[in-house]
């Protein structure tokens, strides 16, 4: 094993520890669009099962949309089945849902493919949904609602929906996209990923500019406290308004 496939899966069982995860009787459906964070993701979890010690099931879910086609069936199929991860392919008309006057956007993408995620689990039997967000896209989304929406808030490692008995668990929360594009160089896999020329016009691009600077700025390691200084707020040096302010 290389030492990059080694600390993947390091980070990643890390993750599922100290968030609690994955539980013994789970079947996580690993959501696999291709591209080279959901590759990484389902590279490593065979490796993560054994290595943790914990009895559950899993398999893989590709998700194919009239919108983005540039992934390479034949090299994912492939690379999962030689993984030993189960895999099905499903085909969603995203492009024909779009209402009169309405335009295609990332997020909109994102939704429905979402959407078919938990339909797909729900009629499967799986309670749990992989995703393959690292730290650099939970950062991101830091600091787009807070420059955007005005509120401190952010992806969930382990988000349980409110109305279905499905959560969302994202493995990859401790890892940087650095060490990922690493693992998918070495490993072959960014090769053939996927990637969707839309998502050069959304404002994570921007966001992710001025995560880069601060990096340029501060140092390779303020992404790391910045993820920690999520988990370690100090509320009494926080500026929370009065819920009912006298006079």
């Amino acid at each position: 094993m290389s030492d990059l496939l080694a600390t993947i899966q390091k980070r990643m069982a890390r993750s599922v520890k100290e968030y609690d995860m994955i539980h013994p009787g789970d079947r996580v459906l690993l959501a696999v669009s291709g591209g080279k964070d959901s590759m990484t993701m389902a590279r490593v979890f065979p490796l993560l099962r054994r290595g943790l010690g914990i009895d559950f099931e899993f398999a893989a879910l590709h998700v194919r949309s009239d919108f983005a086609q540039s992934v390479d069936l034949s090299a994912m199929k492939g690379f999962l089945d030689d993984w030993g991860v189960p895999w099905e392919i499903i085909e969603v008309g995203v492009q024909k849902r779009l209402k009169p006057g309405q335009k295609m956007n990332c997020y909109w993408c994102s939704t429905q493919r979402r959407t078919e995620l938990l339909k797909y689990a729900r009629a499967k039997g799986y309670n749990k949904i992989a995703l393959g967000h690292h730290m650099d896209d939970i950062l991101e989304t830091f600091l787009m609602n807070m420059m955007l929406k005005g509120e401190l808030s952010t992806m969930m490692p382990v988000l349980p929906y409110e109305q279905y008995p499905q959560t969302v668990i994202r493995p990859m929360s401790l890892l940087s996209e650095e060490e990922i594009i690493a693992f998918a160089d070495w490993s072959g896999i960014r090769k053939y990923a996927c990637t969707c020329g839309y998502d050069t016009q959304s404002r994570r691009r921007d966001v992710r500019r001025v995560l880069d600077t601060m990096e340029e700025e501060f140092g390779r390691d303020v992404k790391r406290k910045m993820f920690q200084a999520m988990g370690n707020p100090v509320l009494s040096y926080l500026p929370v308004p009065q819920k009912n302010p006298a006079g």
